[in-house]
Parts: C-alpha cells; structure tokens; sequence
C-alpha cells in the first residue's frame, strides 16, 4: 500500500506531459526558424558584397580599361594642328639678348608667331601611337641704343621631332594622354643694320644652326566627336608650355 503511495505521489496529470512535449516542440522550432534566420541574413549579406564588388569593377572599368576595341581598329591615324605659348626657342631669344642689354641695347617685340604645331600618329596598339611633329615659330624685334633703331632681327625655328604618344584613356568622345618628342631645330638669325640717324644701311648679317630640341607633354586631354576633337597639352618643350589645337582621327 506505501508503495503505492508513493507511486501515486510521483504521478503528475497527463496535461503536464503535454505541456512539457509542446514547451519542446516550440523550442525546436524557434531554434530552426532562429538559425534559419541567421543564415538567410549571412546570405544577404554575402549576396549585398558580391553586388557592390560588381559594381565596383564596373566603375573601375569605365577610368581603367585603355581603348575600346572598335575605336582602336577606326581610328589608328591622327593629325593635329596646334598652337603654343613659351616654346624652347624663346629661352635661345633671351640668352642671345643679354650680353646687349649690359651695354644699353633695348630690344622691342615687333612680331611673334607660334609656336604652331603639326603633328601624326599612328596607333600600333591601344596604348601607343608613333609619329612625328613639326613646329614652326619665328620672332621679329627692333633694338635700340640710345633710343635710336640700331637693327631689326629676325630669328625663325624649324623643327622636326619623332614622338611617342601614350593614350592611358582613349574614349569614343574624350581621351586622356602624354607624349614625348626629341629631335632637331634649324635655326635661322638674320640682322638687319642701322646708321646712327635710325636708317638702314643695306647691310646685314645671317647665322644659322642646327640644335637640339624636345617636347614632353605630361598631360593632354581631348574631347569631342570620335573623329574630330580639341585638345590642350602641359609640359615644357619647343611646343610650349602650354599648348591648344584641333585633332583629326581616322
């Protein structure tokens, strides 16, 4: 009979059984939906990298990728004409004028042109064109001593300079670019005398040289239609400082 009791004592009603297994069966499922959930926002997170690495290898396509394949097979010619400011040659003006100008001799601009520019490429692959570039620029001036007309100069400058040109973005309607040209400049002096009174006497005098000369453009950019476009170059050379033309691509 204790025994029974006992066993009696122990007993718990069948509700509490069940309660207990569906306390189990929501454990279970709240562990499953919470893993669940974890791995659903793992794969988000993953799936949200993977589409920002895309789209920055998209954006970095567009500023790296050197030339587009149907320009590079259009358009592997170029000519260009330009326009410059402060070539080489005028640093050989003012070295030439300073010993003068220590006795009293003025000099007085009458007529500058150029440098002006005429320049072909061709592009042997996306990345390089060979060419040359040819560079006229002259400059006419009067001196004076005393202020009396002592002479009329005239210096000109022919150049011819093979050049590599560097396309770091070549575009259907702008490009990026640097070049570097070496070679030589003929020089031609030519001095026209005066008398004392400001008059010409006839005579003159010439020189003529053959020197070395570059251009190094560090930076040139270009914008317009795929075939016709301008552009502006920096840098320093017999081209100028700084330098504005149009380009022809064909």
């Amino acid at each position: 009979m204790d025994t029974f009791l006992d066993a009696f004592g122990s007993w718990q009603p069948l509700s509490s059984h069940k309660n207990s297994a569906w306390n189990c069966q929501l454990k279970s499922i709240y562990y499953l939906c919470s893993r669940n959930q974890k791995q659903l926002y793992i794969n988000i997170s993953n799936m949200m990298k993977i589409k920002c690495l895309l789209a920055a290898l998209a954006f970095s396509s567009i500023f790296c990728l050197p030339v587009q394949a149907h320009n590079d097979m259009e358009t592997r010619h170029e000519v260009a004409v330009s326009y410059g400011t402060v070539p080489n040659s005028i640093w050989i003006d003012v070295y030439t004028d300073i010993i003068p100008a220590m006795f009293g001799e003025t000099h007085k601009t009458k007529n500058r042109i150029g440098p002006i520019g005429l320049e072909y490429y061709y592009h042997t692959s996306s990345l390089i064109g060979v060419g040359a570039v040819a560079v006229f620029n002259t400059n006419k001036m009067d001196t004076y001593y005393k202020e009396v007309q002592s002479s009329h100069i005239t210096r000109s400058y022919f150049s011819f300079l093979p050049s590599v040109k560097f396309n770091w973005l070549r575009r259907d309607n702008w490009g990026l670019y640097s070049k570097v040209a070496a070679g030589v400049t003929y020089a031609n002096f030519n001095d026209e005398d005066y008398d004392d009174n400001g008059k010409k006497t006839g005579e003159s005098a010439s020189a003529r040289d053959l020197l070395f000369n570059y251009q190094a453009s560090l930076i040139g950019v270009e914008a317009g239609s795929q075939h016709l476009r301008g552009f502006a170059e920096f840098g320093i050379g017999e081209q100028g400082i700084a330098l504005a033309g149009l380009r022809f691509k064909f």
